[in-house]
């Protein structure tokens, strides 16, 4: 697990009972990130964000394609990682960052386990399809298997 240290804490310092959220720089996790730095400062806790890395076989069967998506993931792994920390600043709520890899769904239910989190934040999917049916997405999946409450941010 790669920790990246931000507002001069790590997470040993902020869990148990944190605030984890998940950020990947789209709209609703923008907002969750947000919300969940407001939730931690409420709670008089930390937050906790986690932004995770999955590439697919074909991303992996070509080097050059694999060092071009690391980079690429790298850079939106950064910039999560600092909005988080700006809004967790301006709030005045300890902040940690990591990035992680594998299955989004399992890597951040195992991560809030882990942690002994007492809520995770996620963003609402954008996908019409989600929206629809409500199946699918990761926060309808953390939602049923998440070790903790889990607030979805439309």
């Amino acid at each position: 697990m790669t920790v990246h240290q931000l507002s001069g804490t790590d997470i040993g310092t902020i869990a148990p009972n944190c605030v984890l959220v998940a950020v990947d720089l789209s709209r609703t996790s923008l907002r969750a990130a947000d919300y969940a730095a407001g939730l931690a400062r409420r709670n008089g806790v930390g937050v906790v964000g986690v932004y995770v890395r999955q590439y697919s076989a074909l991303v992996l069967a070509n080097p050059g394609v694999t060092a071009y998506a690391q980079s690429a993931e790298s850079e939106v792994a950064r910039e999560a990682g600092e909005y988080l920390a700006e809004s967790a600043l301006r709030l005045g709520t300890a902040c940690a960052f990591t990035v992680l890899e594998g299955p989004p769904a399992e890597t951040i239910r195992n991560l809030a386990r882990d942690l002994h989190v007492s809520a995770l934040v996620v963003g609402a999917s954008e996908r019409l399809v989600h929206r629809w049916f409500g199946v699918g997405s990761l926060s309808a999946r953390l939602a049923r298997t998440a070790p903790c409450p889990v607030i979805v941010v439309p």
